[in-house]
C-alpha cells in the first residue's frame, strides 16, 4: 500500500509514487469486508470459506422456474437467441490467412466433441449464455485430453456448488466445489475442511456478470424476479378461482316458484322433493342454454344473467402492473411480453434496444473470455502457432445494419481526416478504428484518390442539404 508523508487533513501534499516508487508496500492493508450477506467458515488459520447462503439457495429455483414459467422462459429464449449472434475468432495479423482458415476449422469440429448432446458450436455458446442469464456467472471446467494434444471435454458446473475460499497467505480467491450430494461420496470425518475441493484454477473457469463486493460471486440477475412472479401466481389463481364461481362471461340465475308440501308429508320427504326438482330444473336449464333457448312459465320462473366482466373491471389493470413488474425484475422489456411500456415510439423503442444491446454486451464479454480460454488450449496443444487470439461476437440482430455501416464510415472518415492533417499516426488510426496494428506502415492509396469515398461524401451533402430545406419552418398565412 501507499505510505503517505506529509499527510494533511485538507489542501496538503502526500508522496506522489509516481515519482517514488520505493514509498509502495507489499501486502494488503485493509481486512476481509465483505458485508452481513455472507457466512465464513475456517478451513485453516489462512484460509476463509465464504458461503452466500441465499444465492446458493436461490439458483435451483431460478432454473427450475425458467423451464415451467412462461415469462421467466419467454425471456430467456429471447435473450439467448438475441446474444448468440454468432461468433467470429481472430488472431495476430503475423498468422498467414490459410493458417487461419486451418485452426478455425478444426476448432469448429473439435468444438462438437466438447459437450454431450451438442450439434455445433453455436449450440455450446447457447448453454454458456443460458448459465450466465440463470445464475449470473459461468462456471464450467475445461478437461484436457490424456495424450495432451487437446480439449477432451467441457463440463458445466453447477454454481450452486462453488465456494470461494479466501487465502490470507496469497491474499487471493480460489475455487472449491462442495461435494457432499456432487459426487455421490459421503465425506470421511465432520470437519469443514473434508466437504470441499480445490479445482485447478487454470482449467476451472469463473466468470461473473455482476457483483458489489471484492467476493467473486456472482449475482443472478432474475433474483428479484421471484418474489414478482410469486404474486404473480396468486393472482392467477385468484383469476383461476373467480372464472370456477363465476364462468368466463358470468353466470345465469334462475328462480323458480317452490312446490307447495302436501298434506302428511313429512319435513325429510318434502326436502327431497325440493332437491330433485331443483336438480331438474338445473338440468333442463343447463339443456336449454346449451341450445340458445331457455324456457319458463310466466311468474314462475325469473332469470338474471350477472355478467363477469363488469364485476371484473379492474382486474386487468391490475394484472397489467404485475407483468410490468416482473418485466422490470426479469431486466427484460415488457414491449416483447405483449405490454405496452413505451407507447410505441420510436423514441422509446431506441432507449430499450440500446439498453439491450449493452445486457448482451455484457453476457458476451464474459462468454468470449471463457470460449477464448477453451480455444486456446486446444490450438496450442494441437501444435499451431499464434500469438494472439480474440472471440469477437457478431453485431446484435435488432441493430440496423445500415445505420452501424453508416456510422462506421463516418467513422473511418473522421480517423482519415485526422490522419492527413497531421494529428494522428499510421498506428493510431488503426487503433482508433479497432485494430491492434496497421496492416501497412503507409496508406497503399493517397486517400484523395479514393472516388469512391468522395462519390459517398457529395451524395451525403446533398441528402444533408434536402433534409435541412424539409425541416426549414414553413410560413403559415394569418
Amino acid at each position: 500500500m501507499v505510505k503517505l508523508k506529509d499527510k494533511a487533513l485538507a489542501g496538503g501534499s502526500v508522496t506522489d509514487v509516481s515519482t517514488n516508487p520505493k514509498s509502495l508496500s507489499a501486502g494488503r492493508d485493509s481486512y476481509l469486508d465483505i458485508g452481513g450477506d455472507f457466512v465464513v467458515n475456517e478451513l485453516s488459520p489462512n484460509k476463509k470459506l465464504i458461503v452466500p447462503e441465499l444465492i446458493l439457495k436461490v439458483l435451483p429455483q431460478i432454473r427450475k422456474l425458467a423451464m415451467l414459467d412462461d415469462n421467466l422462459s419467454l425471456a430467456l429464449n429471447d435473450l439467448v437467441l438475441l446474444t448468440n449472434t454468432g461468433h467470429k475468432i481472430k488472431f495476430d495479423p503475423q498468422v498467414p490467412a490459410d493458417q487461419v482458415k486451418k485452426m478455425r476449422d478444426h476448432l469448429n469440429e473439435k468444438c462438437k466433441t466438447w459437450v454431450d448432446g451438442i450439434a455445433n458450436t453455436d449450440n455450446f455458446v447457447s448453454k454458456l449464455i443460458a448459465q450466465a442469464y440463470l445464475t449470473g456467472c459461468i462456471s464450467n471446467e475445461w478437461v484436457i485430453d490424456n495424450d495432451l494434444k487437446g480439449i477432451k471435454s467441457c463440463f458445466m458446473v453447477e454454481p450452486e456448488n462453488i465456494r470461494w475460499v479466501y487465502d490470507k497467505k496469497k491474499q487471493r480467491y480460489f475455487p472449491y466445489q462442495y461435494i457432499v450430494g456432487t459426487r455421490g461420496d459421503t465425506p470421511i470425518g465432520s470437519n469443514v475442511k473434508d466437504f470441499y475441493m480445490k479445482l485447478n484454477p487454470k482449467t476451472y473457469k469463473y466468470f461473473a456478470i455482476n457483483g458489489y463486493s471484492e467476493v467473486p460471486y456472482g449475482i443472478p440477475p432474475w433474483l428479484p424476479a421471484l418474489r414478482t412472479i410469486a404474486k404473480l401466481y396468486r393472482m392467477d389463481q385468484n383469476v383461476d378461482n373467480l372464472l370456477t364461481l363465476m364462468g368466463l362471461v358470468g353466470f345465469l340465475e334462475v328462480k323458480v316458484a317452490k312446490p307447495t308440501q302436501e298434506d302428511g308429508e313429512s319435513d325429510n320427504a318434502y326436502i327431497s322433493k325440493l332437491d330433485g326438482f331443483l336438480l331438474k330444473t338445473q338440468r333442463e336449464i343447463m339443456k336449454g342454454v346449451s341450445n340458445g333457448v331457455v324456457t319458463g312459465f310466466q311468474d314462475d320462473h325469473e332469470f338474471n344473467f350477472h355478467t363477469a366482466t363488469k364485476d371484473m373491471n379492474g382486474v386487468s389493470e391490475l394484472y397489467s402492473e404485475a407483468q410490468r413488474k416482473v418485466a422490470n425484475s426479469l431486466k427484460y422489456p415488457g414491449t416483447f411480453m405483449g405490454l405496452n411500456t413505451t407507447g410505441g415510439t420510436e423514441t422509446g423503442l431506441s432507449i430499450i434496444f440500446t439498453k439491450m444491446l449493452s445486457q448482451l454486451r455484457a453476457v458476451q464479454s464474459i462468454v468470449a473470455a471463457d470460449l477464448e480460454i477453451g480455444y486456446r488450449y486446444e490450438l496450442l496443444l494441437a501444435g499451431f502457432n499464434f500469438k494472439t487470439l480474440k472471440v469477437e461476437f457478431n453485431p446484435s440482430t435488432i441493430t440496423d445494419i445500415l445505420k452501424t455501416e453508416q456510422a462506421n464510415e463516418y467513422k473511418i472518415r473522421n480517423t482519415s481526416n485526422k490522419y492527413q492533417m497531421g494529428i494522428i499516426s499510421q498506428e493510431q488510426a488503426a487503433d482508433e478504428l479497432g485494430y491492434d496494428a496497421p496492416a501497412e506502415k503507409e496508406p497503399r492509396a493517397p486517400i484523395e484518390e479514393n472516388g469512391a469515398q468522395q462519390t459517398r461524401e457529395k451524395e451525403k451533402d446533398e441528402s444533408d442539404k434536402r433534409t435541412r430545406e424539409k425541416n426549414k419552418p414553413q410560413p403559415k398565412m394569418k
